[in-house]
Order: C-alpha cells, then sequence, then structure tokens
C-alpha cells in the first residue's frame, strides 16, 4: 500500500501524455514562471492585477504533455446532457397551488467559460432555472397556463438562455415534465399526490 502511495507521489514528477476524447473538452493551467513565486508581490506595482497563469485550451481528439507539478487541467463532457429539474409547488397568479417539474437539455460549448466562469454549471444551471419556473407561474393565473403550454414552454427556455449567458453554455430546450394540482405538499413525490386534470 505504501509503495503504491510513493509510486503515486513519484509519477507526479514525470511529464505524461493526455488524450482528450472526442466528447471532452477541458483547459490545461500553467504558471508563469516569475509570477508563481512568493516574492512576487514585493515587486509587483500596486492597483496592477495580472493573471498568474498560462490557460491552454485543449481540444477533442488532440493529444497534449501535462506535467502534475507545475500544471493543473480540467476536462469536462462536452456532448448534449439533460438535466432534470426538481418538481416544486408554486403559487399562481390566481392563487392557485400548482406542482410542476422540468428538463433542461443542454451541452458545454465553451469549456474554458463552463469551468471558470460559474462555481458548478451543472447545479447553478438547476438552480436558475427553478427560479425562473417560478417567477413565471406567479406572474400567470392558472387558465393561461392552460391556454399556453408550447408558449410556456418557449419562454421558460428563452429565460433560461438569458440567465445562463455568458456560462458557455448552450441551452437546447426547457422541457415540462409534470404539471397539475397540489392536493398535499407531503405527497409531492407519490403520483396520488398530483391531479393532471390541468
Amino acid at each position: 500500500m505504501w509503495l503504491e502511495n510513493l509510486f503515486e507521489k513519484l509519477s507526479d514528477f514525470l511529464p505524461r501524455v493526455i488524450l482528450m476524447r472526442y466528447d471532452e473538452g477541458g483547459f490545461r493551467q500553467t504558471p508563469k514562471p516569475w509570477d508563481a513565486w512568493p516574492w512576487n508581490g514585493l515587486f509587483k506595482k500596486k492597483g496592477k492585477i495580472e493573471s498568474t497563469t498560462w490557460l491552454k485550451e485543449m481540444k477533442p481528439g488532440n493529444w497534449y504533455l501535462l506535467w502534475p507539478v507545475l500544471m493543473e487541467h480540467e476536462v469536462v463532457k462536452i456532448k448534449p446532457q439533460v438535466k432534470d429539474i426538481r418538481i416544486q409547488s408554486v403559487w399562481t397568479k390566481d392563487g392557485v397551488d400548482i406542482i410542476i417539474g422540468a428538463s433542461i437539455r443542454y451541452y458545454v460549448k465553451d469549456w474554458m467559460k463552463a469551468q471558470l466562469e460559474v462555481l458548478d454549471y451543472d447545479e447553478s444551471l438547476q438552480t436558475t432555472a427553478l427560479v425562473v419556473i417560478e417567477e413565471y407561474i406567479e406572474s400567470h393565473s392558472l387558465a393561461e397556463l392552460k391556454e399556453g403550454r408550447s408558449t410556456l414552454r418557449k419562454n421558460l427556455s428563452e429565460a433560461v438562455k438569458a440567465e445562463s449567458k455568458g456560462w458557455g453554455l448552450q441551452i437546447q430546450s426547457v422541457g415540462i415534465t409534470d404539471i397539475g394540482k397540489a392536493r398535499n405538499l407531503r405527497l409531492l413525490t407519490n403520483s396520488e399526490g398530483i391531479n393532471f386534470d390541468v
């Protein structure tokens, strides 16, 4: 066991070559020689902030040199993904309590932005979609929601796209998976608590 750990630590000092798979994208981060050292703060001009690393984009299907001692790398899946948005209870404009669930189909378009501009794009996308859905439902009556399901999907999709702009994600569609009147909040996860006659 200790011998394996020793070999693993020693292997970090050796450069290695990695292959990016066809469905992966990412970036490699290398510290700039001068900026990486502790004494750099003594000589840096005040008020001027510079990046202390070089970022190199890693594209699918290519080979890249990685030296773990000096470099870090981040890899993300770039093929389309479907994220389920949990069912939530929302009051409509006319005071009707309904439950609604959705799903988002998206893919990572710019993997550097997806890793650097937002902390956790997958979790952030779900939270954003929950807020957008709640705001939309609260601003419409039950009759309006009944009449325009296609409009509901379209408006939700546009709102999620607007909120996630700059994250490096391409939102393909937002779909409504469940919608109905809530009889009892304790039964939200039970099919008997949902009335699909809306």
